[in-house]
This record gives structure tokens, C-alpha cells and sequence, in this order.
């Protein structure tokens, strides 16, 4: 009798744990890893879940654009968030996501070209001139100053990537307007590099580039925010005069059971809370315009929403439909 009872409130339990772990949704997001992750654990993921305990979060990585290709394609969607940088999330990629819901995510905190059809921005990052004033006579300022070898002699550090924003920047030293700059002219992009070719020093890792410009190898660099700020110690510094930006992007695969919650999760995300919080452990800026004045001391002043008003929007859509061509001739030029 006693067994038999305790046998039913046992079955009993059972059942009731099944069902409330039946009643959580489970959202599944990817991102990049390391640091960068460990940053959205805690701004963004472990508050999320605090407030919302009927939803959990399991983390992966690294995010793909291809593996979330081929998820939706074989139909077998396992992601329901991932982040991704400027070449993915366009219209051009509409067969792959789900359309933002900017009935749940508010669209109108968001800074200018941070929120689009399908994706909206994590963060806003940046790709900044630096230099290592152990090195330098003086200060550069801005891009032109980047191509004068008289002035400011030494090697310089460059992403050896066409879509880097390297184009971009040879054309604005030349004279090119900012808002001139597309559709890109390559061929005099690459008359104004073949001035400085002997004296670049390409990089291929964001490691490298800090190690380029912390050892001396290279006195000026192109190089991303983050990388930059880790070489303050060893004397590198940041000119804000002119900066292109590059940007995390929020998408939400095609097909996920999860679509509402995932909504959810985004305007969470990138609540001026959590966009302030996330300022506290990386030096990317707020992608929420009503957060950029809140920033965290950590790295206030050198956050790219710190100097809004010298960015340089890349166009990803312009990159979209001709990066493959340019590419090959950046490829070719390399080579002559």
C-alpha cells in the first residue's frame, strides 16, 4: 500500500516536471565565442533569462552564415538568434530570415541604419586609424595623413581584405567626399595605394595587427576598436578623425518555432540597460541611440558612438552585388 502510493505521487512529480520543463522555451543562440560572447552572457543572455524565466537560452558557436544557409534549407532549424556582421542580414538574404517584428522590437530607438527588414544591430563597431606614438613625431589626423610617408614614416598595418574599408579610406584620402563615395572607384582607390604599397604590411588576425603595431613593425594601422585599445599599454593610440564602421548585426533564422520569443529576446537585448551593460566589457558602441550618452567609464571616449559625427557608413548593400568583382582585382593587384 505505501509502495503503491508513494509509486503514484512519484509518477505523479514525474509528470508535472516534464511538463513544466515542456512549458519553457528554449531559445538557441549563436554567436562569435571567446570574450565577445562571454560579454553577451552577461549584459544580454543571463539578464534575459532572469526576467524571463519561462524562456532559457542555450549558447553556441561560432555563428555562420552558411551553416544558418543550410540549416533553413534542409528545413532543420536548430538556431533562433545568431549575430552577424555587415555582409549578411540584407534584403538579398530574405530566403534565409525571418522579417524583424517591429511590433515587439521597438524600431525607433534605434541610432540611424541600425535597424533594418531583417536584422537589427547588436553593436556598432569600428575599424580606426592608430598609431604608435613612441614612433610618431606627431599625431596623424585623419586618412590623408595616413598616406603621407614624409610626415609620418613607417610601415603601416592594413587588413589584407578588400571589403575592410581599405577602398573606402584610399578614396577619402584622395579627395572623395564621404557621402561621394559610391559606387566605389577602384582603379583610383588603388592609384592612391600603389603610393604607399612598399609600406604596407598586411594582417590577417586581429592578433596580428596588434602585435604589428605594439612591437614597432608598424608605426600606423588600420585596425578594429577592440584590438586597438588592447595595444594602449605599449603606446598605441587612436585617431577618431575619420573611422569606418562595421557593425553586429541581431538576425532570426527562417523557420524557427521560437519566432515571438526571439523577437522578444531582441528588444531585450538592445534595451539601453543591457547596450549600457555590454559597454562595461567590450569598446563597441550602443546600438540604442538612447544609451549612447549612458555609456560605462570603462572605455568612454573611445567607444565608435563616442564620434559619431566623423563615422564612415560602409555600404553593404553596394558590397553585396559587387564584392566578388572587386575582390578579384584587389586579388590581381596584390600580385602586381
Amino acid at each position: 500500500m505505501r509502495k503503491t502510493l508513494w509509486s503514484a505521487l512519484l509518477a505523479g512529480a514525474c509528470v508535472l516536471t516534464a511538463g513544466a520543463v515542456d512549458a519553457q522555451t528554449t531559445l538557441t543562440v549563436s554567436s562569435y565565442g571567446g570574450v565577445y560572447q562571454e560579454a553577451q552572457d552577461k549584459a544580454f543572455f543571463a539578464p534575459f533569462t532572469a526576467a524571463n524565466p519561462e524562456i532559457a537560452i542555450r549558447q553556441d558557436s561560432p555563428s555562420s552564415n552558411a551553416k544558418l544557409k543550410a540549416m533553413v534549407e534542409s528545413g532543420a532549424v536548430d538556431w533562433d538568434i545568431m549575430v552577424t556582421d555587415d555582409s549578411f542580414g540584407l534584403d538579398s538574404d530574405a530566403e534565409w530570415l525571418e522579417p524583424i517584428d517591429y511590433t515587439i522590437v521597438n524600431r525607433d530607438k534605434f541610432i540611424p541604419g541600425a535597424a533594418n527588414t531583417y536584422r537589427v544591430a547588436a553593436d556598432i563597431e569600428a575599424t580606426v586609424l592608430v598609431y604608435n606614438a613612441r614612433d610618431l613625431p606627431a599625431a596623424p589626423q585623419g586618412y590623408v595623413d595616413f598616406f603621407d610617408l614624409e610626415k609620418f614614416p613607417g610601415m603601416r598595418a592594413v587588413w589584407k581584405y578588400a571589403p575592410s574599408g581599405i577602398i573606402e579610406t584610399a578614396l577619402l584620402a584622395d579627395g572623395v567626399p564621404a557621402d561621394k563615395l559610391y559606387p566605389l572607384d577602384v582603379e583610383r582607390a588603388l592609384k592612391k595605394l600603389d603610393t604607399i604599397k612598399d609600406h604596407i604590411v598586411w594582417w590577417d588576425t586581429g592578433a596580428q595587427s596588434e602585435q604589428l603595431l605594439s612591437s614597432g613593425e608598424a608605426s600606423m594601422g588600420l585596425v578594429w576598436v577592440g584590438r586597438a585599445i588592447s595595444g594602449a599599454d605599449q603606446g598605441v593610440k587612436i585617431d577618431w578623425t575619420q573611422w569606418t564602421s562595421q557593425t553586429g548585426y541581431w538576425v532570426v533564422p527562417k523557420g524557427t518555432k521560437n519566432r515571438e520569443a526571439a523577437m522578444k529576446a531582441l528588444e531585450f537585448f538592445t534595451e539601453p540597460a543591457q547596450q549600457i551593460a555590454f559597454t562595461e566589457y567590450m569598446p563597441y558602441g550602443p546600438s540604442n541611440k538612447n544609451a549612447v550618452a549612458g555609456v560605462s567609464e570603462t572605455f568612454k571616449g573611445n567607444l565608435p558612438t563616442d564620434h559619431l559625427d566623423n563615422r564612415v557608413l560602409m555600404d553593404a548593400d553596394w558590397w553585396a552585388k559587387n564584392g566578388a568583382d572587386i575582390d578579384m582585382r584587389f586579388q590581381e593587384w596584390l600580385l602586381e
